[in-house]
């Protein structure tokens, strides 16, 4: 899809829900809705959880603002996210009396990805990437030399996550200084696998998606290396961990509705889950929390704060 206009905010998700059909949560046991990031990471877990459980496991993967919505108005017991809850969310939350644990689970990075085909686009800075995204940019930068004049006078073709992503909320603010706004001829998909396949398909395409995406599903694109002031940088597990991919990582979330806890089935899964987190974390493509870390995750779940 594609919207002209200086100033874009997508308004369309995709549903999905463990085992890719489509759900609702009000009857079960335990209710998960956010992310479409850590949708791989939280379906394995439940899909393997289930074996042993007869819980009834129901998830909704339509984006990080959503997920903060159901949890606020006491739709959601889990909530991925792929990143911090913002203030006006929290507020939501408050009015409500609705408290909630923030627990991390893993890094990420937020990888920017181009066709593999592309032979010009050697690295790119903070700033050239601002020239690229930033909705300013809408009609003045069209063609990648004018990115870098070296580069190629092939026309620019820009993709995204929507707007109800977590991820588009994070790169928009480290790149543009202007959250959740996107150029007015950006072709924006709902999940990250869709941004790797018209990459995939687009010699002149540059995107943005979760590490563990590119990781999940390389296909026919490559990441650009990126130049914070240091020399160009892979955005990987070493980069991540040695903060060298800083401004472009992050940390992902699992959100628990504080009430939620009295629910045996939704501290033994929340329990099952971060007990298991390093290794979910690596399936998924992300980089996994120290051992310390899933250990106090684990405390605050079973102390229920």
């Amino acid at each position: 899809m594609k919207i002209r206009s200086m100033y874009l905010r997508s308004a369309s998700a995709t549903l999905f829900s463990v085992f890719g059909l489509m759900s609702t949560l009000a009857q079960a046991d335990v209710r998960i809705s956010g992310s479409d990031t850590e949708e791989n990471l939280i379906t394995t877990a439940v899909t393997q959880y289930q074996r042993g459980s007869k819980s009834d496991i129901k998830a909704e993967f339509k984006g990080t603002s959503v997920g903060f919505k159901d949890l606020c108005k006491g739709a959601a017991d889990i909530v991925p996210a792929s990143n911090k809850i913002q203030a006006d969310q929290a507020k939501a939350c408050a009015d409500k009396k609705i408290s909630y644990l923030e627990l991390p689970i893993a890094y990420d990075a937020v990888a920017v990805i181009v066709n593999k085909a592309n032979n010009w686009t050697n690295d790119l800075t903070m700033a050239e990437l601002k020239s690229i995204f930033h909705p300013e940019s809408y009609g003045k930068v069209t063609h990648w030399n004018q990115v870098r004049m070296a580069y190629s006078d092939a026309p620019l073709k820009i993709v995204s996550p929507d707007t109800k992503s977590g991820t588009t909320m994070f790169f928009t603010e480290r790149v543009n200084a202007m959250r959740g706004f996107l150029r007015g001829d950006t072709t924006i998909f709902s999940d990250h696998g869709k941004i790797i396949d018209a990459v995939s398909e687009d010699v002149n395409a540059i995107g943005f998606v979760s590490l563990g995406a590119l990781v999940e599903r390389k296909s026919n694109v490559r990441p650009v290396p990126i130049n914070f002031g240091k020399g160009a940088v892979i955005p990987d597990a070493s980069s991540v961990l040695s903060e060298a991919y800083g401004p472009l990582t992050r940390l992902l979330y699992v959100y628990i509705a504080q009430s939620a806890l009295a629910k045996p089935e939704v501290t033994a899964f929340a329990s099952y889950l971060f007990e298991n987190g390093d290794r979910y974390a690596r399936f998924s493509g992300f980089v996994p929390l120290t051992a310390a870390g899933y250990i106090n995750n684990l405390r605050r779940i079973k102390a229920g704060q």
